[in-house]
């Protein structure tokens, strides 16, 4: 039986998101994780099939990651990979990747002038120079490093009720990416009212504790009696349970999102600043994301907004609410008439590529250019026609533009090497 090894060296989101690739390689082998040691209880309970190798990789004391990663580098050399994805372009990563021959390694491997990207990773990464137009979720950018993965519906399971009420996540890392306090307060209590008064859940790490307690303070105190403060009070296999069996949970962009997703809770995400939910919303059938669309969005996460994080004005309108209680009720035409301008509502649906979003309410001035950038990387894949909105035709203006962005001069005379 074949070994194979995944190389994980992100956060508690990106271990959720590489779901497609690690379920695809279970069944074509013997399967190997590596994920930074505090993950290694979460990865326990999402992939029990595969085998765990912890990293130091957030720790401050160096001599003990040196010793720690030298005893994981002495099994892997006794093991004989059959393929290796590493799936961050970091340096750290990859040159783990030095042990193992390169033509074995896929995603990013080690290059003369630092991490190299493999075919496949080289093409995605051109359409992210056009983010706005992006059209790929990051689940199966991951899942397309292996040849033929597992169909997307197979990923997760599509998302309904479990009876156990309403999760709220507190906040996310990056703070211009989240709701402010207020704000939260008025959708919580607009969703709990919409739900009939059920649990709610706050989710979230130590840090995220105070604001939780402003919550409590925003919450009207009819509500105080069916909310339960979990900030902090939970590891990573009870977060697990906490979320599990959520009728919804409101989340921006965050691991737990992912992690509802992958149980089938129904998730509510409000994405704006450098979140953009085409490339890292919930992954399945059954959630709704709304995102803010204004001329700066998607920004760059690591530098300084210069706008005021115009994008949450939005968010604001009194009339978000209202949008919110028709969009829970089904009716997209009452939620798109009091949806907010620069605000679109997505569904989340699948194609044969993978994951994709549905326009429900709001403009997409990217539709074209989008279907386009869905429709090259399909081909490139050698994916079977898609299904829904992506088969409607884009004007050859669109299509021309996207093969000049994901296509070079190699790409028209060499045979492709997708995977490699």
């Amino acid at each position: 039986m074949p070994r194979y090894l995944v190389i994980q060296s992100a956060r508690l989101g990106d271990l959720v998101q590489t779901r497609r690739l690690l379920l695809t390689l279970a069944e074509r082998g013997e399967t190997h994780l590596a994920v930074d040691t505090g993950l290694v209880p979460l990865a326990r309970v999402l992939y029990p099939f595969a085998r765990l190798h912890a990293l130091p990789l957030y720790t401050r004391d160096a001599a003990a990651a040196a010793r720690q990663i030298g005893d994981v580098l002495r099994v892997w050399r006794d093991l004989d990979f059959a393929a290796v994805y590493n799936c961050n372009f970091s340096t750290a990563g990859t040159s783990l990747c030095r042990l193992f021959p390169p033509e074995r390694v896929h995603g990013y491997r080690p290059g003369s002038g630092g991490p190299a990207r493999s075919p496949w990773a080289r093409r995605a990464f051109r359409l992210a120079a056009h983010r706005a137009c992006g059209s790929l979720n990051l689940v199966d950018y991951w899942g397309y490093f292996a040849p033929e993965p597992i169909a997307p519906e197979r990923v997760n399971p599509p998302a309904s009720g479990g009876g156990a009420g309403l999760g709220v996540v507190l906040a996310g890392r990056e703070s211009r990416r989240s709701l402010p306090v207020p704000l939260l307060a008025r959708i919580v209590r607009t969703l709990h009212d919409f739900m009939g008064g059920p649990r709610v859940r706050l989710l979230g790490s130590a840090q995220e504790q105070p604001v939780a307690r402003r919550l409590l303070r925003e919450l009207p105190a009819r509500m105080l009696g069916n909310v339960e403060d979990l900030s902090g009070k939970t590891d990573l296999p009870a977060l697990v349970e906490a979320v599990r069996g959520l009728d919804r949970l409101v989340t921006p962009d965050t691991g737990i999102m992912h992690l509802a997703a992958a149980l089938g809770v129904p998730v509510l995400a409000f994405f704006l600043s450098s979140a953009y939910a085409h490339e890292t919303g919930p992954y399945g059938l059954g959630h709704t994301v709304i995102q803010a669309d204004i001329p700066c969005v998607p920004c760059l996460e690591s530098a300084p907004c210069p706008c005021g994080v115009r994008c949450l004005h939005p968010f604001e309108d009194e009339r978000l609410p209202g949008a919110l209680v028709g969009l829970l009720q089904g009716r997209a035409d009452a939620a798109g008439n009091r949806l907010p301008d620069g605000l679109q509502v997505w569904t989340s649906g699948l194609d044969a590529l993978g994951g994709v979003l549905r326009l429900a309410a709001g403009q997409d001035a990217q539709a074209a250019l989008r279907r386009a950038a869905r429709r090259e990387l399909a081909a490139w894949l050698g994916v079977a026609e898609l299904s829904g909105s992506e088969e409607l035709p884009a004007a050859a203006e669109e299509e021309e533009t996207v093969r000049r962005w994901l296509r070079t001069d190699s790409d028209w005379m060499l045979p492709p090497r997708r995977y490699s």
